[in-house]
């Protein structure tokens, strides 16, 4: 029978345990286009969920999709498990509850929607390899977004899962088909690619999502338009107040001006009063004259 010191010696390690962290110490990707490309998306992908409950918009979270089983990558030092870090994700009718990974057994489901922005060195592994991926975690549709106009290729391509196979997704039928747009069925939104960012439009409404850059002008501008307005109010009242005291200064005036008539017209009344009391005393002193003799 084997010694304890025996079978301590010749025990296989045991594995260290999965652990799945919510980052790798990398917020935001090196390239500066990719990064603004990125910022503008969630944030018009935001506004655009803005009033609809329980819809999720993440960005360059990780998601794990297969439980217990490691990745090729170490995170901070430590085995974690498969996971990727889409730019974008979408999940329709679900709550995350703060969570701050998501792991497709826990939320039951996974993503209706991933986008991927794309650079030089990613592109190949964007196109093929990760499309086959997420075709088989079963992700609803898979866009990929390539955000240099300088660059030759298709900037915009996206896909719909159909079973277990993607198919191609179409333009944007209410846009020429120049524009290069794309569809997505499951969230109501076309995509088209503007300079290097991707301009979001709502297809129920026909309109579209506006930049930060473009929100923050128009808010200037009403902003502008608000001070232009109040100061337009001011003016008027102000205009007003002048007016009215104007109308209490000429009624004050008229009345003066009627006081003074009245007083005129009642002076002459004396005048003429005392002048022809004055005309009849002759005539009286010689009445009295003639009584008295």
């Amino acid at each position: 029978m084997a010694s304890e010191s025996r079978i301590e010696r010749h025990a296989l390690p045991v594995a260290e345990p999965l652990s799945y962290p919510d980052s790798d110490g990398h917020f935001l990707p090196p390239n500066p286009l990719q990064a603004n490309a990125i910022v503008e998306l969630r944030n018009s992908m935001r506004t655009h969920f803005l009033d609809v409950p329980n819809v999720v918009v993440e960005g360059s979270m990780f998601l794990y999709y297969a439980e217990g089983e490691a990745d090729e990558r170490l995170v901070l030092g430590k085995r974690v498990g498969k996971y990727i870090a889409p730019e974008l994700i979408v999940v329709l009718d679900h709550d995350l509850g703060g969570r701050g990974t998501y792991k497709v057994w826990v939320e039951g489901k996974p993503p209706d929607f991933a986008l991927e922005v794309i650079s030089s060195s990613s592109e190949l592994r964007n196109r093929a390899a990760k499309k086959e991926l997420y075709e088989r975690i079963g992700i609803g549709e898979y866009f990929v977004f390539q955000p240099d106009p300088q660059r030759p290729g298709p900037r915009l391509v996206g896909y719909a899962l159909e079973g277990s196979r993607y198919r191609a997704l179409g333009p944007d039928p209410d846009l020429s088909p120049d524009a290069g747009s794309v569809r997505s069925e499951a969230l109501g939104v076309s995509f088209r690619p503007e300079g290097a960012f991707l301009r979001v439009r709502d297809v129920r409404s026909g309109r579209d999502h506006l930049w930060l850059e473009e929100k923050w002008t128009k808010h200037k501008e009403v902003a502008a338009a608000r001070r232009l307005a109040e100061e337009k109010r001011d003016l008027e009242a102000a205009a007003r107040r002048h007016a009215q005291e104007a109308a209490r200064h000429a009624a004050a005036r008229r009345r003066a001006e009627a006081r003074a008539n009245r007083e005129a017209e009642a002076r002459a009344r004396h005048a003429e009063a005392m002048r022809r009391a004055e005309a009849r005393i002759p005539a009286l002193e010689a009445e009295l004259a003639r009584r008295t003799q």
